[in-house]
């Protein structure tokens, strides 16, 4: 929390630092008179501050930029007019503007209620017109102003500026406004990247119930057997086995349960259309290569804009082929996701032009515990939800098909076809 000692501070700080560079880019100008009357550039500039900031009061700021303007010009003026005098008198007058500009300014658009673009536009044009008719006046007197065209130029001058610095001031709202959008996609595509392996996680907890509840009934089995055998060790023995395999089923289907009430929770949209999805697996690949030491180029060809309901489960199985299909290269190499679909089915195809498996292998890649992630320094495996996990999505909770074809030295290819109306 800042106190008003050191925000003011920061704000002097602030209105310094604005005075020092109006002073500098004053030195831009223009002269379109014929007397020795110049146009500032620096006033394109000028409002955008004031309308980014809006704790800067303009009326006091003013003060700043006029004092530290008229000391910068007057250094800067010392051999062009032989003295420090005639440097500080002739231009003296440019703090009739800097005043007048900040005055009209603080009235127009820092007291408006209504802080619009149009105000704001508003607000610069007749700041610097009346800025500029101040100066003018002071240096040649009110006669001359009204002479010949001086207003309409100045009018002129205004309205250029003030139409710049709207311009600009567009430009970065539309910079700014691009920079959330992409902290908005990039905000998603990493929460349904995570989803996307819960829910691959959870499918995998849910097939392992099973297993579970075999060995419970198995214990439950020997129980009994051993008490119509009056064998009382192996009988408790069997029974508290039986009853230990109970409480971590419970434990078990308590874990499962809250991370499904996170994924429901947690899950930003129903669906999503499938070229959307793929572009977040391309962009999530795209960062998991930065960490990689090969050169891997992607090619995904998907510009389908079917819905996608089920986005997380099709995700897990995309995300762990082509990560199958990036570890298959050694060095480097390419990994292609293509797509077709008809009115009925979605088609997609997995290759890469990696190491290849060989045929004795390949009718072990969708056993469980097969995985081609061996660390030979660790001796660890690393699972991610496996391929035999990816058949039986592919096959049991979408109902679709799967299959692989691969050449030693050549590459890999996976084949899916999962039908329209399970996804």
């Amino acid at each position: 929390m800042i106190d008003s000692h050191q925000y003011s501070k920061v704000q002097i700080t602030k209105m310094l630092l604005i005075a020092f560079v109006d002073a500098v880019v004053s030195g831009f100008y223009l002269k379109i008179f014929p007397l020795d009357y110049t146009i500032n550039l620096a006033v394109v500039i000028l409002p955008i501050y004031y309308y980014l900031d809006r704790r800067l009061l303009p009326a006091v700021t003013a003060i700043f930029i006029a004092a530290f303007g008229l000391f910068f010009r007057t250094m800067t003026g010392f051999y062009y007019y032989g003295s420090f005098a005639n440097a500080f008198w002739s231009d003296f007058n440019f703090m009739f503007f800097d005043i007048t500009y900040g005055i009209i300014f603080t009235l127009l658009y820092y007291m408006n209620e209504q802080k619009t673009l149009y105000t704001f536009f508003l607000a610069a044009l007749a700041s610097d017109f009346l800025g500029n008719a101040a100066e003018f006046i002071s240096r040649y007197g009110i006669e001359e102003y009204f002479s010949g065209s001086v207003m309409a130029t100045l009018m002129f001058v205004a309205v250029t500026r003030a139409s710049i610095a709207v311009l600009l001031i567009s430009a970065i709202k539309y910079y700014n406004s691009f920079l959330r959008k992409e902290e908005h996609d990039e905000r998603y595509r990493m929460q349904i990247n995570l989803l996307s392996e819960l829910r691959g996680e959870i499918y995998f907890l849910k097939n392992n119930t099973e297993h579970v509840e075999s060995v419970m009934d198995e214990a439950f089995g020997l129980y009994r057997e051993y008490d119509q055998l009056s064998a009382e060790a192996q009988k408790n023995k069997a029974l508290n086995i039986a009853k230990n395999v109970h409480e971590i089923k419970k434990n078990y289907f308590k874990v499962i349960d809250g991370i499904d009430e996170i994924i429901i929770n947690e899950t930003p949209f129903d669906r999503l259309n499938l070229s959307d999805l793929v572009k977040m697996l391309y962009m999530s690949t795209l960062r998991e290569l930065e960490n990689e030491k090969k050169h891997v180029i992607l090619y995904f060809d998907v510009h389908s804009t079917s819905p996608i309901h089920e986005h997380s489960m099709l995700m897990s199985v995309l995300r762990n082929l082509i990560n199958n299909a990036v570890e298959a290269i050694k060095s480097e190499g390419e990994v292609r996701l293509t797509h077709n679909e008809d009115e009925s089915k979605h088609f997609f195809t997995i290759s890469d032009n990696g190491c290849g498996i060989s045929e004795e292998l390949i009718d072990y890649i969708f056993k469980p515990g097969y995985s081609t992630k061996y660390n030979d320094e660790t001796g660890h495996s690393n699972r991610g939800i496996g391929l035999s996990l990816v058949l039986d999505i592919v096959e049991k909770y979408f109902e679709g098909e799967i299959e692989v074809t691969s050449n030693v030295g050549i590459g890999t290819q996976f084949r899916i076809l999962i039908p329209k109306n399970k996804v």
